[in-house]
């Protein structure tokens, strides 16, 4: 094993002891805080440390960031993309109160005053049954799809990979499964999906992550990107069909919209390789148009075309 193979399996190695625990405590009461605060006091603190985040994190993940965000829209300026990667910064941390509270509010009263729906009705046209197999990427308030899927009537499991905090990950899990979802550890997890959906359950997954040599290549901001076929496999395995959701804040109402913006039906005969590449290709070109509509919602701090073609050998 190569030193940065090395290195990246001591960064993923469970983090137990004292400097764990005390930065566990810490995290629970700036949680306790913000949960303590009126929603909007909560959000404008909550902005604030996505400020200070982003002036006091690494220049070289900022330097990435706006070099990124400046291939994607060649058209901008250096002083539009500063602006909207601040604002990447505060959303990430808004967010995380807005998920605090929509589970906190969610358990208390009626979820349905809560998020507002649209576009569910497409799945009744293909229903038989089966499971669903949900999709989105990190843009908008993606926690807030896995906490209000069992309200919707598609309790999912979602796929995530553990915290290295192990104190951390107990709570963050607890909490994400407090209103019904579920979670796989996103290690070794695809036999357990594939059981799942022929059951009729559903399952959520992530698709704008670089997938490295397991990824396949489509287009992205017309940059090539590493990314995982999974849901278009898994729903030629098993027949269930691929919806693209997403949900953002409606800050005015303090209530949620929640996307179904597309079904693909399972696609079971032709060209095996062509149908998992025209599927992964369509469900990355509905997140992109996402993110270009709102850029500052998306996770510009992941390195997302680390990976390119001929990286690990022959495209």
């Amino acid at each position: 094993m190569g030193r940065a193979g090395k290195r990246e399996l001591w960064l993923r190695q469970p983090r137990r002891g004292w400097l764990a625990w005390i930065l566990y405590a810490c995290s629970r009461c700036i949680v306790a805080v913000l949960l303590a605060l009126p929603w909007g006091a909560g959000r404008a603190a909550a902005g604030f440390v996505g400020d200070l985040a982003y002036l006091f994190d690494s220049r070289e993940r900022r330097d990435e960031a706006l070099a990124n965000l400046q291939r994607a829209f060649p058209g901008r300026g250096k002083a539009w993309s500063r602006k909207v990667l601040r604002g990447v910064y505060r959303h990430m941390a808004v967010s995380v109160v807005d998920s605090l509270h929509f589970v906190r509010r969610a358990r208390r009263r009626d979820p349905a005053e809560l998020f507002e729906v649209i576009g569910f009705e497409k799945l009744r046209a293909v229903g038989d049954g089966r499971g669903v197999i949900f999709v989105t990427g990190h843009f908008g308030h993606w926690e807030v799809l896995g906490a209000a899927s069992a309200f919707l009537g598609y309790p999912v499991w979602s796929m995530g990979r553990r915290l290295r905090n192990v104190y951390l990950d107990a709570y963050v899990q607890k909490m994400r499964q407090s209103t019904g979802q579920r979670i796989l550890d996103k290690d070794g997890g695809l036999r357990s999906i594939i059981r799942l959906l022929r059951r009729g359950e559903n399952v959520a997954i992530l698709i704008d992550q670089d997938m490295r040599r397991d990824g396949i290549f489509v287009d992205f901001f017309g940059r090539p990107a590493s990314t995982t076929a999974a849901p278009a496999r898994l729903s030629m395995r098993t027949g269930a069909p691929v919806a693209f959701v997403y949900a953002r804040l409606l800050p005015a109402q303090r209530r949620f919209r929640i996307v179904l913006k597309d079904v693909i039906p399972a696609r079971t005969t032709g060209d095996s390789s062509a149908n998992v590449r025209d599927v992964t290709q369509q469900l990355t070109s509905h997140l992109e148009e996402l993110v270009r509509q709102s850029p500052e919602e998306w996770l510009w701090l992941h390195r997302r075309w680390k990976t390119f073609p001929g990286k690990y050998g022959p495209a």
